[in-house]
């Protein structure tokens, strides 16, 4: 019993309090020439308009590139 209260409490109290899980580590980026913003959310508004390839990097890749959090965002 004292295992799974113990699992229970690693799973439920980072969700309550925010902590940020490895996943939120990476964000999405529109790889085109014009394009200056990183994204949360796959399904950002300001994400949408990209007509270009869409990748998957870590915050840091994406600020090193020059990216800057997206407006709706923030």
């Amino acid at each position: 019993m004292k295992k799974l209260i113990l699992v229970l409490l690693m799973v439920i109290l980072p969700s309550f309090y925010g902590f940020k899980t490895l996943s939120d580590n990476d964000v999405y980026i529109c790889i085109s020439k014009t394009a200056s913003k990183y994204h949360y959310s796959q399904n950002c508004k300001g994400l949408s308009r990209c007509t270009h390839t869409i990748s998957k990097v870590s915050v840091k890749d994406a600020k090193n590139r020059g990216y800057s959090l997206c407006g709706w965002e923030d």
